[in-house]
């Protein structure tokens, strides 16, 4: 299991941690977590990915072991993916195949629409093309409540209420190791990333029509009982040019964890496209 990232990269203020790991024959994959996450979040899965190719990950500013900015203003989806592309750009040089879990799938859609020569294929992994408010217009109204009334200057709030049925797969499912460096992770999550992130993924909307822009391979990968996103996942993957979908029996929102054969083989699958 990987437990830490060993390079830092400067871009726009910040220090990114990021890190590399496979030989260099192969396009590289880039492994881009989502909302509240880290690079940890992969952890179980990438020496075995870098088996066959390069891998890179990095945790978003605000996130995990890089710079906490403690300012709304520094952080937007538009904000992480020019960090992304500078990224890639340095450490790259070319085109990789990008897999974006949740937020990261809105971070790896903004990269490949700015910048489609430097993906060549795309892995949009429990998340959405223009909506992540929830279906249940309760449930939505309770997100969009607690983003306004939230107030980072208090730190990061208890959040623990609103674990669902996933939060048991995953303490079954994963070493005891990987979930006390999950704790540690998450509890370095920039409580004002957390309020501006946030309320842009939780109360806004994307342009569907615009992702009839990318025409590089797309496999949007979800688990069955991951809402709103499953319901979104067969048009998603039809929206854009070339897009096929695999859902994955059992799983809520982090297939990785719970069900590691089954999501293995689908981005093995889709690396082969």
């Amino acid at each position: 299991m990987i437990t830490s990232l060993g390079r830092t990269f400067a871009v726009d203020g910040v220090e990114l941690a990021w890190d590399r790991w496979g030989g260099d024959a192969g396009v590289p994959l880039l492994l881009c977590h989502g909302y509240s996450g880290s690079s940890h979040d992969f952890a179980l899965h990438i020496e075995g990915l870098a088996e066959r190719r390069p891998v890179l990950a990095l945790d978003h500013r605000g996130h995990g072991a890089s710079t906490n900015v403690g300012s709304l203003d520094a952080y937007s989806i538009d904000r992480l993916a020019l960090n992304l592309i500078a990224l890639i750009d340095d450490a790259v040089g070319g085109p990789v195949d990008l897999l974006g879990h949740s937020m990261g799938g809105a971070i790896s859609i903004a990269v490949t629409l700015a910048r489609p020569d430097l993906v060549r294929s795309l892995v949009l992994m429990d998340t959405t093309g223009w909506s992540f408010r929830p279906d249940d217009p309760a449930m939505a109204a309770m997100f969009e409540s607690f983003m306004t009334g939230f107030d980072p200057a208090g730190g990061l709030p208890d959040l623990s209420s609103m674990e669902g049925p996933e939060s048991a797969l995953i303490a079954a499912a994963t070493p005891a190791e990987w979930q006390r460096l999950k704790e540690v992770r998450s509890a370095s999550f920039d409580p004002w990333a957390m309020k501006a992130l946030g309320t842009e993924l939780f109360t806004g909307s994307a342009d569907r029509a615009r992702l009839a822009a990318i025409t590089c391979p797309v496999t949007v990968v979800v688990g069955e009982h991951d809402h709103p996103f499953v319901g979104q996942a067969a048009e998603l993957a039809a929206t854009v040019a070339d897009g096929t979908h695999v859902v994955i029996d059992g799983a809520y929102h982090s297939p990785q964890l719970t069900h590691p054969a089954a999501w293995r083989a689908a981005i093995e699958a889709h690396l082969a496209r």
